[in-house]
């Protein structure tokens, strides 16, 4: 039970990455698959209601500067059609609709690819390795290192 309560204490005491200039790639990569504990600079101890603050803190700081890309806008919107559609259908039953739910199911399916099961960020980092013609380090880049990293790869591929 001591244990338990100085595991607790110590969580609450804990440093956390305040900022996306700061915070390894490797950490945000963790909590964005839901290990909140890696929000912390030493992560150990119990998840808290503190983890997730700082980490919807750093990530508002995120989408204010690096925002949202079209393509996730576009699986946004296919997912909020969808929703719209199987209402309509629950009120309405009109048989029409499954069809307009199901051609948006595609349109989610297709756009997902890039999200979670698209390609791992070692791989990405791959590629961008390639590019700088250096390793770069997952546990010593910043997550504002990485995007800005990517932001510019993207360009440097569309003048191609």
């Amino acid at each position: 039970m001591l244990n338990y309560l100085k595991r607790i204490i110590s969580s609450l005491r804990a440093k956390r990455w305040g900022l996306i200039d700061e915070m390894p790639l490797y950490n945000w990569v963790k909590c964005n698959d839901g290990k909140l504990i890696y929000i912390r600079k030493k992560a150990v101890g119990v998840v808290n209601k503190r983890d997730l603050e700082a980490f919807t803190t750093i990530y508002d700081e995120y989408l204010k500067e690096f925002g949202l890309n079209d393509r996730y806008k576009r699986y946004l919107e296919a997912k909020r059609k969808k929703a719209i559609y199987q209402a309509k259908y629950v009120i309405k039953k009109d048989r029409f609709l499954l069809n307009k739910i199901e051609i948006e199911e595609g349109k989610i399916k297709d756009l997902e690819r890039f999200f979670g099961d698209g390609q791992r960020i070692e791989s990405v980092l791959t590629y961008i390795s390639m590019w700088c013609g250096y390793k770069i380090d997952q546990k010593t880049t910043s997550v504002k290192e990485y995007f800005t990293l990517l932001e510019e790869y993207g360009k440097a591929n569309k003048k191609k």
